[in-house]
This record gives C-alpha cells, sequence and structure tokens, in this order.
C-alpha cells in the first residue's frame, strides 16, 4: 500500500524465450535470473503481493521457490511470442484480487530480464510517479538517458535515393544544442488497474531515469554474461 493505493507487483515470465532459451530460470550469479527481481520486490514494502505470470509449473515452483506468489497459470494464448504484454498484465489484474476481495488500485510490472534494477530503484520508481502524476491516465516507464550522438541518426527512405534525418528538429550540427534522448530499459511500469486498455507507453508516460549501468535487459547469452557479471562484482 503506498498513499493509500494498493500495488501489484507483477512478475512475467513465460517459457517460450527464443534468443536465450529458459533465461528466466537460468542460474545468474547464484540463484535463478527471476529470483533477483523477486528477491527486489519482496524488499520493497508498498507491495500488497508479489506474483509471478507464467505459463509453465517449472518457473511457477521456481519462483514460489524464491518467495513470489503464482495465483494461476498463465493461459497459452497469452504466452506466444506474439503476445502483448498489455494483455498479461490485463489478465493478470483481473484474474488477482486483493486479500479483501478488490481490485488492485495500480500494478507495477517488473521485468525477469533486469536484474540490475534494486528494490531502491523500485521504491524510487513508484514515489517519483505519485508526485508526478497528474492524471488517472498516467503510467511510469524506466528509461536511461542515451548519447546525444544517437540525435544524428538518419534513415534513408525505401522510394527514394536520400539520406535525412529521423528527427525533424536537427538543424543545427551544435551536439550541445540536441534534444535528450531515451531509452526504456523494460526494468519498471506502473499502470492504473482500470487504464491498462490504454497500454503502457503513451503520451501519458512518465519516465523514472536509471543509470545505463542498472539497464541490462537480457536477451542474449552476452546481455546474460555482462548482468551476472555486475551481480557477481557487487556481492
Amino acid at each position: 500500500m503506498y498513499r493509500e493505493q494498493s500495488l501489484l507487483a507483477l512478475i512475467p515470465a513465460r517459457s517460450g524465450s527464443k534468443g536465450l532459451p529458459n533465461k528466466n530460470v537460468m542460474q545468474c550469479a547464484g540463484k535463478p535470473l527471476i529470483g533477483w527481481t523477486i528477491s527486489a520486490a519482496n524488499s520493497v514494502s508498498f507491495f500488497d503481493d508479489v506474483i509471478v505470470s507464467t505459463d509453465t509449473k517449472e518457473i511457477a515452483d521456481i519462483a514460489r521457490n524464491c518467495g513470489a506468489s503464482i495465483p494461476f497459470i498463465r493461459p497459452k494464448n497469452l504466452s506466444t511470442d506474439t503476445s502483448s504484454i498489455a494483455d498479461v498484465v490485463k489478465h493478470a489484474w483481473e484474474s488477482h484480487q486483493t486479500s479483501e476481495g478488490a481490485f488492485f488500485d495500480y500494478v507495477v510490472l517488473l521485468q525477469a530480464t533486469s536484474p540490475l534494477r534494486m528494490s531502491n530503484h523500485i521504491e524510487s520508481a513508484i514515489e517519483h510517479f505519485f508526485i508526478e502524476q497528474k492524471s488517472q491516465q498516467d503510467s511510469l516507464a524506466s528509461v536511461f538517458e542515451v548519447d546525444k550522438k544517437n540525435g544524428w541518426l538518419m534513415e534513408k527512405n525505401q522510394n527514394s535515393s536520400y539520406i535525412n534525418f529521423c528527427f525533424d528538429s536537427i538543424h543545427n550540427p551544435q551536439r550541445q544544442k540536441l534534444k535528450s534522448l531515451y531509452m526504456p530499459n523494460g526494468a519498471i511500469f506502473i499502470i492504473k488497474g482500470t487504464e491498462i486498455d490504454s497500454g503502457i507507453y503513451h503520451q501519458n508516460t512518465i519516465p523514472y531515469i536509471m543509470d545505463i549501468s542498472d539497464s541490462e535487459d537480457i536477451d542474449t547469452l552476452d546481455d546474460f554474461n555482462r548482468a551476472e557479471n555486475k551481480l557477481l562484482q557487487s556481492k
């Protein structure tokens, strides 16, 4: 509970990863990868419950042993490569209620592939969201600032032989005048339960800026090895 609002920590972990099979339960610096996110969530006092949404008993058992609740097994139609994360969030929010039988006010989505996101990041993001929130439609997404040189990105139109800047605002070559650019890191999202149909990213999305060194999002074995090395060094 935070400011009288009930918060559900949701950790999605399906089995069908193509880039790095079974990555959610691979041993990473002494525990299953998903265990790092479960531990971080359980260390946050704001949460009314910490659950994992998965499609397999194997992941469910591992997640339960790491300290998460498993109130349901996710349907197969929400566990494919093309499944929308917003639909996964909506299913969890509609399927699992508070101990009083009410819907949670907010869902805090924490992806298991972000093991460098710790409890202090989660707490700070929640506090930041409720300070910055202007409307019930607001959501939050964690991001990191990318090098301003990315503002010079150019693209070639398929129907043209010319190349142009991706951003119309680039008229002056001075680097210091380029706008700050941000990349989502997949670590933390906050969505009001009744607004899930609007999606996660929209015009009312509040950024929570994290350091790039804490923003590893594991898709490949190289990503995994970098994250594991950082976790081992931090012990």
